[in-house]
């Protein structure tokens, strides 16, 4: 079952269009560029949650979408995982108007039922983020169908023998530069990706060079002399046009973006519409190091957000790095209703150093999504392996060998940092009302 992308994108994209000023499309949405930047006030994203909520739902309502999700799927170049994250029945949701009505007015009812329980702190000032990826949905699929757009793209621009396999090899060889060189600042996964794009087409560029001097001077390519393959190279990095490097990122991260909001996990939006019912002022952000931005993904998670917070965003360093909790943070500000002062800050994610060691340093309670093996999380696959030189990881992984030996050991430093681990992302609600409980408790 396949997600009605073409009527979702045209209708969603004329609701954006009025906005004024740039916007970035990802499968024919349309974004203001605040939203782009995490900020969800403007035309399309309104300053609280109930406006986006109500665009996706009567969007939904008049196209009878449906989406699905395929948590075990999983594939080298992404090509598989494609055709499982379209096509797997078992794990699809399917909204009707009728049933979107349905389930409105049973949100309404119990909202406004005075009988039910109130939960601990159900009118405190409650802080949640969120990881992304692997932890709302599964990263296998998503980065498959992500990098079948990049390869289009790059075909499209004539660049017919560069793979996805390939980025992810440069990207390693990039990264494994900047460890090497402590004077190089890091740069974030976007320069990452848009550097090894760069790389591999100037290759590319070269090579047709070479080949082409080759063929003039009757002679093989490998039997060319020094200066002339600086020569091409040179003539390569001035011939690029960057908006070509940008096009071809621009189409990897906006299947990214839509990949992710048809594979979030059945679970997940039920799991959120509890937590909101149960804490109505609860400020919701996430927290990544990925590409990625729950506010662009409009049939899921964007009516639940409120901010996002990414590596790289005004200088933001990566997850560990307190920093970027911080800003998580002060976001919180902008956001807590009648300035209502933080109570519980909670980060719900499936990285032990990152997302539990990381943020309960700056004071977080934390919620380990350690999730049952249907799910399709890969922190195993490329966390937690014995040897990074022989682990078998998945394609798209790539950090350097060195950097998950040091990863695995501010893993094992987190495992008292843990608050609750969960299994089932149903689980969350119960056990943030337990952690709200024991705080106020304290």
């Amino acid at each position: 079952m396949r997600l009605h992308y073409l009527a979702a994108s045209l209708l969603l994209a004329s609701a954006g269009s009025g906005s004024g000023g740039g916007g970035v499309g990802v499968e024919g949405f349309a974004f203001p560029a605040a939203a782009s930047r995490g900020v969800s006030s403007g035309a399309f994203f309104a300053s609280r949650r109930s406006h986006s909520r109500t665009l996706v739902a009567s969007s939904a309502r008049r196209l009878s979408v449906s989406y699905a999700a395929a948590p075990g799927s999983s594939a080298s170049e992404g090509e598989d995982a494609f055709m499982d994250a379209s096509m797997d029945d078992t794990a699809a949701e399917v909204y009707s108007s009728d049933e979107l009505d349905k389930e409105d007015k049973e949100e309404e009812d119990e909202d406004e039922d005075d009988d039910l329980p109130k939960a601990p702190g159900h009118d405190l000032g409650i802080l949640l983020t969120w990881d992304l990826d692997d932890t709302l949905y599964p990263l296998t699929p998503v980065i498959g169908r992500a990098n079948i757009a990049f390869s289009m793209m790059m075909s499209k621009l004539g660049y017919t023998d560069v793979s996805p396999r390939d980025i992810s090899r440069t990207v390693k060889e990039i990264r494994s530069e900047y460890n090497d060189d402590p004077e190089l600042f890091p740069p974030t996964y976007v320069q990452l990706r848009t550097k090894a794009i760069r790389r591999e087409m100037v290759r590319f560029i070269t090579r047709k060079n070479l080949e082409a001097v080759a063929v003039d001077e009757g002679t093989d390519v490998e039997k060319l002399t020094s200066p002339i393959v600086t020569l091409a190279e040179t003539k390569a990095q001035r011939s690029l046009d960057n908006s070509a490097v940008r096009a071809v990122y621009d189409a990897w991260e906006n299947e990214r973006h839509a990949a992710a909001d048809a594979n979030v996990y059945p679970d997940v939006v039920p799991m959120l519409k509890r937590l909101q019912r149960d804490y109505p002022h609860a400020v919701m952000g996430a927290v990544t190091n990925g590409a990625a931005n729950p506010l662009k993904m409009p049939l899921t998670l964007a009516p639940r957000f409120d901010f996002s917070v990414s590596w790289g965003d005004d200088g933001i360093a990566r997850k560990p790095d307190r920093a970027i909790y911080e800003a998580a943070l002060e976001r919180y500000k902008e956001f807590a209703p009648g300035d209502k002062p933080m109570r519980v800050w909670i980060h719900i994610g499936d990285d032990l150093a990152y997302d539990v060691g990381g943020s309960s340093a700056v004071g977080a309670k934390t919620i380990w999504t350690d999730l049952t093996e249907d799910y399709g999380q890969t922190a195993e696959a490329r966390l937690w392996v014995d040897d990074p030189a022989t682990a078998e990881r998945p394609a798209w992984s790539t950090a350097p060998e060195e950097e998950l030996v040091m990863r695995k050991k501010l893993a094992e430093g987190a495992k008292d940092r843990i608050t609750a681990t969960v299994s089932q992302m149903s689980q969350i609600p119960d056990a943030v009302r337990r952690i709200v409980r024991d705080v106020l408790d304290e």
